[in-house]
């Protein structure tokens, strides 16, 4: 063989060596997902709607993705702790977020020192699902209805609280409403999450709470509290006789859904896996059947509805709350 044609025989060698790398190297150097555990980040203590749900979706994703999925609670700040914490994680799709709206699209407008930007800090998956929130009182209140509640207030001004999931939830604004177009003087008790308030409504530290029903409807069976009224637009099927606030006090209405995020960032690749395995889940029977036994309902979306989603609340609660006149803290 000579120079030239060994020369020819290395120029061929290089390039075979560069379509390859082109066209496949990345397919098998890349590194495929999931390798490692993922976890799954609740902003809320145990005992709420939104590690209800994450630990509902905790084993049929597992086993769809092949990789355990650990649930970690980390409240703190009304949610935003563990929110901002999964904002500020690496986007490789091993740390996510579930938790109902109010750390994204309400804190915003209720902390002075809120950290992040909810539209660009993450990268929606799928809503999971809808929670109802509810107006209960211990069953020693002396109240069935919320025109009764309203009376009672009014007969106490100023000596009644009411607790809620923290600073700038849903349970929260739903309160500030309450007291609002009513009229009323109750006092707001905030806690690290529905968990702990249902805790203490249940002791009889606080007469009366807001709550999801994830959280509420197991002690009411039990008869501990009493549910007085759904804080929602309009009565459900599953709860037909327990009637709204808003059929007594016009425009006490909130709406809360349990999402999952990844942060910004995060390859499309991944989210779309993420996506699949977590609407998957979400449409099996038994998952569905287990969400409504504590009063859910799933809910399975692309990451581009519940973006909207996001965009349409914001926009909502950013008139609304200031318009209540609550202190930022």
């Amino acid at each position: 063989m000579n120079a030239n044609q060994c020369s020819i025989r290395s120029a061929v060698a290089v390039v075979i060596s560069i379509v390859a790398t082109v066209l496949g190297g990345d397919g098998a150097s890349a590194e495929p997902y999931p390798i490692r555990p993922i976890t799954v980040v609740v902003p809320y203590p145990p005992g709420a709607s939104t590690d209800f749900v994450a630990r509902v979706l905790q084993d049929p994703m597992s086993a769809a993705l092949g990789q355990p999925i650990i649930v970690e609670n980390r409240p703190g700040a009304g949610g935003t702790a563990g929110t901002v914490a999964v904002a500020n994680s690496s986007p490789d799709g091993y740390t996510l977020l579930v938790t109902v709206n109010a750390p994204i699209t309400m804190n915003k407008f209720l902390q002075k020192s809120y950290p992040i930007d909810p539209l660009t800090a993450f990268v929606p998956i799928t809503n999971a699902a809808e929670v109802l929130l509810v107006l209960a009182v211990n069953a020693k209140v002396p109240v069935t209805t919320v025109p009764e509640l309203i009376d009672y207030a009014k007969k106490n001004p100023g000596k009644l609280t009411f607790g809620s999931a923290g600073i700038g939830s849903a349970h929260h604004i739903a309160g500030e409403l309450l007291k609002q177009k009513a009229g009323i003087d109750i006092v707001h008790v905030p806690y690290r999450g529905g968990g702990p308030a249902m805790q203490d409504l249940l002791a009889g530290h606080i007469p009366i709470a807001f709550g999801t029903t994830p959280a509420v409807i197991p002690q009411a069976k039990a008869g501990t509290i009493r549910i007085i009224a759904l804080a929602e637009s309009k009565r459900d099927p599953d709860l037909p006789d327990v009637p709204t606030i808003d059929e007594t006090v016009p425009g006490v209405v909130t709406a809360t859904w349990v999402g999952m995020f990844a942060p910004a960032g995060t390859p499309p690749a991944i989210v779309e896996k993420l996506n699949r395995s977590a609407v998957d889940a979400l449409r099996r029977p038994e998952v569905i059947e287990k969400l409504k036994l504590q009063g859910a309902n799933a809910v399975a979306s692309t990451p581009e509805e519940l973006g909207m989603l996001v965009k349409d609340e914001l926009d909502r609660w950013g008139t609304i709350i200031p318009a209540l006149g609550i202190e930022q803290e």
